[in-house]
C-alpha cells in the first residue's frame, strides 16, 4: 500500500492577503483603503465646491475687470490646496511613531479644518443669499412705499393747513370789506346849501356848496384795500385748493399695498425667515435682521464644522493599530509544509498497528480451526531462508475457510 503526500496550491488572492497582512504586522497598523478613498472623495467635493463659490462671487462682483476677477480667486485656490492636506495629516496622526510629529499633524489638521469651516460657511451663506436678497429688496421697496405714503400724508396735511389758512384769510378779508361797507353806509349823507357870493364888480352870485363827512375819504381807502385783500386771499385759496387736489392717496396706497404683498411673498419663499421665525416663535414677516443673522450664524457655522470633520474622522478611523496578540500569524503554505509530514507519520503508524492487530487475530483464528476440524494435518512447511516480504494487514477469516488453509488478501487504498 502506497502512501502519498499532497500539497495544496494557494490562491493568489490569499497570497496577496497574506503578504499585506505580513506588511501590516511589520509596520504595526493596517489601513482601510475604502474609508481612505471615501475621505479623499469627500475632500475633493469640498474643495471643488469651495472653488466654485468664490468663482461665482468673482463673476458677480468683479464685473468686466479680469484683474479683479483673478485677484478674488487667489485666496480660494490657496485654501483649496490647504484643505487637500487635511486627510494625509489625519492619517499621520495614527501612523507616525513620533509623538512630536503626531502633535504637529494634529495642529495641521485643526488649521486645515478652520479653512474648511470658512469655505463651507461661505457656501452656506450663498445657499440662502438669493432668497434673502429677494426678501431684503422687497423689504426696501416696502419701506420706500411706506415712506412715500408718510410723505404724502405730511404733504396733504400741510396742504389742508394752507387751504384752511387761506380760507380764514379770505373770510377775514370779506369780513373787513363787509365792515367797511357797513361803516361807510353809516356815515351821514352829504349836506348841500345855497351860498351867495359877491364878485369884484359887485354882482351877487348864488351857488350850491355840499359838505361831506371828513371820514369819508379814509373809509373809501380802507374799503378799497379790503377789496384788494379779498381778491388776493381768494386767489391764494384757489391756488392752495389746486395744489391739494394734486395730492391723491389712491396711487400711493396702491403702491404701498403691492409692496407689502411682494414682501410677504418673498418672506414666505425665504427658508431663512421661516427657520428664524420657528426658533423665535414669531411670524416670518416680523423677524428682525438681528434675529436672522443670529440664526444664520448657528445654522451655517455649526454645519460647516461638521462638514470639516467628516473626511478627517474617516481618515482617522481608516487606520487600525494592531495589538501584540494579533502578530501571531501562520501562512497557509507554511502550515502545509509543517503539518502534512506529521499527518503522514500518524497515518503510517496507525496502519502498522492495524496490520499487527489483524495478523494476531488471524493467527488465533487459524489455531482454533486446526484443533477442532483438522487435528491430523501436517505442520506447515518452514519458509525458505532469505528475505521475506513484510506481512501486511490481514482480513479476518470467515466462518467457512477454504480447504487447504487461509489466504490473506491485502487491499490498498
Amino acid at each position: 500500500m502506497a502512501d502519498a503526500v499532497t500539497f495544496s496550491i494557494p490562491d493568489p488572492r490569499d497570497a496577496r492577503i497574506a503578504a499585506r497582512r505580513a506588511r501590516d504586522l511589520e509596520r504595526g497598523y493596517s489601513i482601510s483603503y475604502k474609508r481612505l478613498t471615501l475621505a479623499f472623495v469627500i475632500e475633493g467635493i469640498v474643495v471643488a465646491t469651495s472653488l466654485a463659490g468664490p468663482w461665482l462671487f468673482a463673476s458677480i462682483y468683479a464685473g468686466k475687470d479680469p484683474l479683479a476677477f483673478w485677484m478674488m480667486l487667489l485666496a480660494p485656490v490657496a485654501y483649496g490646496v490647504i484643505e487637500f492636506s487635511r486627510v494625509p495629516l489625519a492619517v499621520s496622526i495614527r501612523t507616525q511613531p513620533s509623538k512630536v510629529l503626531r502633535v504637529i499633524a494634529a495642529i495641521g489638521v485643526i488649521g486645515a479644518a478652520a479653512v474648511t469651516v470658512k469655505s463651507i460657511s461661505q457656501l452656506g451663506e450663498i445657499m440662502f443669499r438669493p432668497r434673502l436678497t429677494e426678501a431684503v429688496t422687497a423689504q426696501a421697496k416696502l419701506g420706500d412705499a411706506v415712506a412715500a405714503k408718510a410723505t404724502l400724508d405730511r404733504q396733504i396735511t400741510d396742504a389742508d393747513a394752507v387751504v384752511a389758512q387761506r380760507t380764514t384769510q379770505l373770510a377775514e378779508a370779506e369780513k373787513r370789506l363787509k365792515d367797511g361797507n357797513t361803516e361807510l353806509g353809516a356815515l351821514p349823507p352829504q349836506r348841500c346849501f345855497k351860498v351867495v357870493t359877491t364878485t369884484r364888480d359887485g354882482r351877487h352870485v348864488t351857488g350850491t356848496r355840499c359838505t361831506t363827512d371828513p371820514r369819508m375819504d379814509a373809509m373809501k381807502t380802507s374799503l378799497s384795500n379790503a377789496q384788494r385783500d379779498r381778491r388776493e386771499a381768494s386767489d391764494r385759496l384757489d391756488a392752495a385748493r389746486a395744489e391739494r387736489a394734486k395730492l391723491d392717496r389712491g396711487a400711493v396706497d396702491r403702491a404701498a399695498s403691492e409692496a407689502a404683498v411682494n414682501y410677504r411673498d418673498a418672506v414666505m419663499r425665504s427658508q431663512l425667515h421661516s427657520f428664524t421665525a420657528m426658533v423665535f416663535f414669531k411670524d416670518p414677516g416680523q423677524v428682525t435682521d438681528k434675529e436672522i443673522h443670529s440664526f444664520l450664524f448657528f445654522f451655517v457655522f455649526i454645519p460647516a464644522i461638521g462638514a470639516s470633520l467628516a473626511a478627517t474622522l474617516l481618515a482617522l478611523t481608516a487606520v487600525e493599530r494592531l495589538r501584540d496578540e494579533d502578530s501571531v500569524f501562520i501562512d497557509e503554505r507554511a502550515g502545509s509544509f509543517i503539518l502534512e509530514p506529521f499527518a503522514a507519520e500518524i497515518l503510517r503508524q496507525a496502519r502498522e498497528e492495524a496490520g499487527q492487530a489483524a495478523e494476531a487475530a488471524l493467527g488465533r483464528g487459524k489455531g482454533r480451526f486446526r484443533e477442532e476440524e483438522l487435528p491430523e494435518a501436517a505442520p506447515p512447511e518452514q519458509p525458505a531462508a532469505g528475505p521475506q516480504p513484510a506481512a501486511g494487514p490481514q482480513p479476518a477469516p470467515g466462518p467457512h475457510p477454504p480447504p487447504g488453509g487461509l489466504r490473506v488478501v491485502e487491499t490498498g487504498r
